[in-house]
C-alpha cells in the first residue's frame, strides 16, 4: 500500500465525507417511507465506516453488526433495552414467521421485521462497497453521480424537496472526488506525503469549491424553462390527488382549501349541464378566514335556516324587479348541497328536500328524512341582480367606519401578512376616491400587471412563506385561487369587506333550443372568485383571475340619474387609472421581448430539436470517448509538435505517454519503477525507445539535468511510442 492511504488524518476526513455522503442518501428514504429511527441508522452507518477506517476484522466487525441490528429489531418492535426473556423469544417467533414464509415463498407473510433486516443488509452492503472504492480504487464518482441522480429523481417526481440536499450533496461530492483524484495523482508521481503537502493541494481545492457554492447560491437564477412534468405524467395515470400540501391534484370542487398552491392536473368528467337563458357562474360557498397558506371558515355564525320548495330564499344578492329566470341543472356528479346563480329566489325539485342555508358559508345543503340528499335535477328561480353606478359612486370610507361588527370576520388577516401586501394595495388605490373605484382598481391590477394564468408549475409556499405574497412579489403565476385570494386580502388590507367564494364557472355552451342555452360544467370548470361590500349598495361579485368575465353578467348602470347620462360605463374606467402617451406606447413596441424572452421562446418552440440534438451529441461524445484509443494519438502527435521544445514539454509528452499506455492495456505494476517498466514496454513492442524516453525524464526529473535533454531530437521517438497505441 502506498504513503498516501497510511495517512490517518487524510483518511479520516474522506470517510467522513462519506458519511455524510450516505446521511443525505438515506434521508428521503426515510421521509418518503416514514419509517422513523433516523439516529439509529445514521449510527449504524457511522459504526460501520468507523470499523471500515480501523480495518476491524470481520470476526469482530460482523457480529458486532449482527448484535446492533438485533438489537435494533427489540427496541423498536418491542420497546425493550435490553435482550429480555420476552425480546428473545418475539425474535425466535417472528424468525420462524419469516423463515415459513420464504421456504413456501410467501412473499406477503414475511413481517416488518424481515423488511428492517434487508434494509440493514443495504446499507451494510453500501457500507462495504464504500470503503472498497475509497481505501482501494481511491475513486467514488460512481456513488456520487448514483447519489446526484437519485436525488433528483425523488425531488421531480416524488413529494420529497432535495433543493437544499442537491447543494450538500455536490459540495460533499465536489471534495471527495477532488481530494481522491488528488490522492491518486500524488501515488501516480510518488510523492512522498506529508502534512503539509496534503494541505497545499486541498486548501485550494476547498476555497474553489467554497467559492464556487456561494456565487451559486446568491446569484440569481433563472426559472424552470419547461413546467413540472409530474401533473402530465399522473394525468395519465388517473391517480390526481388532492392538491394538498403542493402535491399534484386533479382539477375539481373540493372542501379542504387549508393549504392552496401546486399544480393541477385537467379534468374534463362531467359535473352537471345547465338549461338556462345565458351562462352564470354556479356558487356552492365562501371562507372569510385567511390563514397564510389558504381559507378556513369561522364556525357558530348564526344558525341555519331551513327552505321547502318554492320558499322564497335570502342569499344576500336580492333578483332584479323583473320576471324570474329558471335555470334546470341536471347533476353527473353527486353534491349533497345544490349550486345556485346569483340573485337566486328559490328552488324546486320532486323529492321535495330541506334545503339548509348557513350564513356562514352562504351553502345550501340539502337532507331528507334527516340524511344527506345528493339532488339529481332541480329548477332555480332566479335574476341577475342589478346595481345603480350612481349608488356605487357615493360609497366612502367614512361608510366603511359605520359598519356593524358582523363584518368584521370579512376583515380578518393573519398578523403574519407580509407589509409590502398592505402596503401594494394602497399604492393600487391610490387615486381612487370610492370604496368601488378602489375595488375595481385592485381587480383590473392583475390584467395589466405582467400576471399569467396557469395551472402547471405552480409553487407551493414553504413554511413560513405567505401564499399570497409569494403570489404578487415573486411567482405572478397561477390559477383562480391565486388571483382571488389576492384580491380579498388587499381589500381587506383597505378595510373594505370581502370574502373567498368557491363554485363553477359557465361551463362550455354545447347547445341552444329557442332561447334556452344548454351548458356543460365540468370539473374544469370548478372555480373561486371574490365577492366585496360595497356601503349602502350590498355584496356584489368581481373577477380578478385573468381570462374570466363573470363580472361582466352584472349590469351596473341601470339606475343612472337623468343628470349624469355621459357618464362612462365601469368597463372603460381602465383608461383613466393607467393613462399611457403615445410615445411610451412606441417605446414599449420598440423595445420588443427581451433577450431572455427570445431565448426563452426559441428554447419551447424548439424543444424536442434540441432534446434529440442533445441526446445525439451524447451519444456521439459516448462513442468518441469509448474508442478515445484510436484517434487520442493523433491529436496529442499534433499538439506537441506545435508546442515547441523545452524540458518542461518533454515532462508533459512522457508523462501522456505514460497514461496512452495504460489505456492501450499495458499497465504498470504498484511499484513497478519506471526503468522496469520501459523495459516491459520495450520487450512489448521491439524497440528501445521507451528507455531512451525514461533515461531522458530521471536526468531531467531526478537528476536535475534538465537542460541535457534535447526534446526535438527525443520527440520521434515519443511519437512512434504513442502512435503505437492506436492499433
Amino acid at each position: 500500500m502506498t504513503s498516501i492511504r497510511k495517512n490517518k488524518l487524510f483518511m479520516a476526513v474522506l470517510y467522513v465525507l462519506v458519511f455524510l455522503m450516505l446521511a443525505e442518501w438515506l434521508t428521503p428514504v426515510i421521509v418518503l417511507t416514514e419509517t422513523g429511527h433516523k439516529a439509529l441508522f445514521l449510527f449504524f452507518i457511522a459504526a460501520g465506516l468507523l470499523m471500515a477506517f480501523l480495518r476491524a476484522p470481520w470476526w469482530f466487525s460482523g457480529p458486532i453488526k449482527i448484535l446492533y441490528i438485533l438489537w435494533f429489531i427489540v427496541y423498536v418492535y418491542t420497546g425493550n433495552l435490553f435482550f429480555t426473556g420476552e425480546a428473545i423469544s418475539f425474535l425466535r417467533t417472528d424468525f420462524s414467521v419469516n423463515f415459513t414464509a420464504l421456504m413456501s415463498q410467501n412473499w406477503a407473510r414475511t413481517t416488518d421485521v424481515f423488511r428492517t433486516v434487508l434494509f440493514f443488509t443495504l446499507l451494510w452492503m453500501a457500507i462495504y462497497l464504500i470503503h472498497y472504492w475509497v481505501s482501494f480504487r481511491l475513486s467514488i464518482f460512481l456513488f456520487y453521480l448514483l447519489t446526484v441522480i437519485f436525488i433528483a429523481v425523488l425531488d421531480t417526481f416524488s413529494p420529497y424537496s432535495g433543493d437544499a440536499a442537491i447543494v450538500r450533496i455536490m459540495v460533499i461530492g465536489l471534495l471527495l472526488a477532488g481530494l481522491l483524484h488528488l490522492a491518486r495523482w500524488m501515488e501516480g508521481h510518488r510523492i512522498l506525503e506529508r502534512t503539509e503537502k496534503l494541505a497545499a493541494f486541498a486548501v485550494p481545492l476547498v476555497l474553489v469549491v467554497a467559492v464556487s457554492t456561494a456565487l451559486a447560491l446568491y446569484l440569481p437564477k433563472a426559472g424552470p424553462i419547461w413546467p413540472d412534468p409530474v401533473p402530465f405524467i399522473t394525468s395519465f395515470s388517473g391517480q390526481g390527488g388532492a392538491g394538498m400540501g403542493g402535491n399534484v391534484g386533479r382539477i375539481g370542487y373540493g372542501v379542504d382549501d387549508s393549504r392552496l398552491g401546486g399544480s393541477f392536473i385537467g379534468d374534463d368528467t362531467v359535473a352537471f349541464h345547465a338549461e338556462v337563458s345565458e351562462g352564470q357562474y354556479w356558487k356552492v360557498e365562501s371562507k372569510d378566514v385567511y390563514t397564510t397558506k389558504g381559507w378556513e371558515l369561522t364556525e357558530n355564525v348564526d344558525e341555519s335556516i331551513f327552505y321547502g320548495n318554492d320558499e322564497t330564499v335570502d342569499t344576500g344578492f336580492d333578483p332584479a324587479e323583473e320576471e324570474l329566470d329558471l335555470a334546470i341543472l341536471s347533476m353527473e356528479q353527486d353534491f349533497p348541497f345544490v349550486l345556485y346563480p346569483y340573485g337566486t329566489a328559490s328552488f324546486f325539485m320532486e323529492e321535495s328536500p330541506d334545503y339548509q342555508y348557513s350564513p356562514a358559508d352562504q351553502r345550501f345543503e340539502t337532507y331528507q328524512n334527516g340524511q344527506e340528499f345528493e339532488p339529481e335535477v332541480y329548477e332555480i328561480a332566479f335574476n341577475e341582480p342589478s346595481y345603480s353606478l350612481t349608488a356605487l359612486r357615493e360609497t366612502s370610507d367614512e361608510d366603511l367606519a359605520e359598519l356593524s361588527g358582523d363584518f368584521d370576520r370579512f376583515l380578518q388577516l393573519p398578523n403574519e401578512l407580509p407589509e409590502r401586501v398592505r402596503n401594494l394595495a394602497a399604492e393600487i388605490t391610490a387615486g381612487a376616491e370610492t370604496v368601488y373605484d378602489k375595488t375595481r382598481a385592485v381587480e383590473r391590477y392583475f390584467s395589466i400587471s405582467g400576471f399569467e394564468y396557469s395551472q402547471s408549475d405552480i409553487p407551493v409556499p414553504e413554511a413560513d412563506q405567505d401564499y399570497v405574497d409569494q403570489f404578487l412579489f415573486e411567482t405572478k403565476r397561477g390559477y383562480c385561487d391565486n388571483f382571488s385570494s389576492s384580491m380579498v386580502v388587499m381589500l381587506r388590507s383597505l378595510d373594505i369587506p370581502a370574502r373567498w367564494v368557491k363554485g363553477f364557472n359557465e361551463g362550455e355552451l354545447i347547445g341552444t333550443t329557442g332561447e334556452i342555452d344548454t351548458y356543460q360544467v365540468t370539473n374544469n370548470n370548478a372555480h373561486s372568485w371574490v365577492e366585496a361590500y360595497m356601503p349602502g349598495v350590498g355584496w356584489m361579485l368581481f373577477e380578478p383571475t385573468i381570462g374570466f368575465t363573470g363580472a361582466a353578467s352584472i349590469d351596473f348602470d341601470l339606475e343612472l340619474d337623468a343628470e349624469d347620462p355621459v357618464q362612462p360605463e365601469p368597463e372603460e374606467l381602465p383608461l383613466e387609472d393607467n393613462p399611457q402617451t403615445a410615445e411610451e406606447e412606441e417605446t414599449a413596441v420598440a423595445a420588443g421581448p427581451s433577450f431572455g424572452d427570445r431565448v426563452a421562446d426559441f428554447i419551447s418552440e424548439n424543444r424536442w430539436k434540441l432534446i434529440w440534438g442533445l441526446l445525439g451529441v451524447s451519444v456521439a461524445a459516448s462513442v468518441l470517448f469509448k474508442i478515445r484509443r484510436k484517434w487520442m494519438p493523433k491529436l496529442l502527435v499534433s499538439y506537441y509538435r506545435k508546442s515547441g521544445g523545452g524540458s518542461g514539454q518533454f515532462e508533459k509528452a512522457y508523462l501522456r505517454l505514460l497514461k496512452q499506455l495504460d489505456l492501450y492495456g499495458i499497465h504498470r505494476r504498484p511499484g513497478q519503477t519506471l526503468k522496469s517498466y520501459a523495459a516491459y514496454i520495450d520487450s512489448f513492442f521491439g524497440t528501445r525507445e521507451m528507455t531512451e524516453l525514461t533515461e531522458a525524464y530521471e536526468r531531467a526529473v531526478y537528476g536535475g539535468n534538465a537542460e541535457s535533454v534535447d526534446w526535438l531530437k527525443l520527440r520521434e521517438s515519443w511519437e512512434n511510442l504513442i502512435n503505437r497505441t492506436s492499433g
